[in-house]
């Protein structure tokens, strides 16, 4: 389990850009000059050098046609969203909006927040989770695992916690909002996505795939076990050690959160499924 600590705040992504799915990116390292690590381990956040962030270009292949995009919502009394340029302030208040009490002021970046959020749904639908210019603040507070190199490592169940209040902030969230939310800003999100010159596929449909890679993920029941090859700890089953990165994180937040995040997402899906489309234009 190699990925950077801050992919856990990947969770609160899947709440808010669908407003939906994304990015925690911790590593998981100790302290390689104790002999004996004692029964409950804080794991500090290394000082490594991310992976170079890179975007999967399509094969060339036959031209398809691009399916139909989602037509913009239209509020009574509301204009458009403003610009891309200058939509951070109306977007981020926007999706502050998802949870109440400012709740979600402790994980937003208010910056460039559109184009931030494409490119974590981006890379979330073909699994990964980006390293850099993430849209959210890290998740605080140290990972832990139990036991030792004599018996073996665990994930503690004490590290779920640490999940606990974003999954419940997605979990109450007003599936309704959010998708018309949503809608509102497609024409935005659209516009970033665009820019990151991939073809033959919506914003629409990326967000979906991203949905589907999460809901794809194992369910585990019982200790997660893991092994400590060199620094960092990885999952003990080959298996899961070769999942993405976001089915990954499912697995480290516990299987109930990891329950109440894919009922969620379920609701979520069938509502943007149902989001009309916009209709083409027939020649005069």
């Amino acid at each position: 389990m190699s990925e950077q600590q801050s992919r856990q705040g990947w969770i609160i992504g899947i709440i808010v850009v669908i407003i939906v799915a994304a990015a925690a990116y911790w590593l998981w390292t100790g302290d390689e000059q104790k002999k004996e690590i004692p029964s409950t381990t804080i794991i500090e956040e290394p000082k490594t050098a991310p992976e170079p962030e890179t975007l999967a270009q399509p094969q060339e292949q036959a031209p398809e046609p691009k399916p139909p995009e989602p037509a913009p919502a239209e509020e009574p009394g509301r204009a458009p969203p403003p610009p891309l340029n200058n939509s951070d302030k109306s977007a981020y208040q926007d999706l502050m909006g998802l949870a109440p009490d400012n709740a979600l002021s402790r994980w937003l970046v208010p910056s460039e927040v559109i184009r931030k959020w494409v490119a974590a749904i981006n890379a979330g639908s073909r699994g990964t989770l980006i390293y850099k210019h993430r849209p959210l603040r890290k998740l605080r507070g140290p990972i832990l695992v139990t036991g030792s190199s004599v018996e073996g490592y665990q994930l503690s169940p004490s590290n779920y916690r640490r999940y606990d209040q974003p999954v419940r902030l997605f979990a109450l969230m007003n599936t309704e909002a959010a998708v018309s939310l949503y809608q509102y800003w497609y024409p935005r999100l659209a516009q970033a996505y665009a820019e990151l010159g991939i073809r033959n596929k919506t914003f629409h449909q990326v967000v979906l795939e991203a949905i589907d890679k999460v809901l794809a993920a194992p369910e585990i029941e019982g200790p997660i076990q893991l092994v400590r090859p060199s620094v960092y700890y990885k999952f003990a089953d080959p298996k899961l050690e070769k999942l993405p990165g976001v089915q990954k994180l499912m697995i480290r937040m516990g299987p109930e959160n990891a329950i109440r995040v894919k009922e969620k997402l379920k609701e979520l899906r069938e509502k943007l499924e149902a989001v009309p489309v916009q209709q083409p234009q027939s020649n005069p």
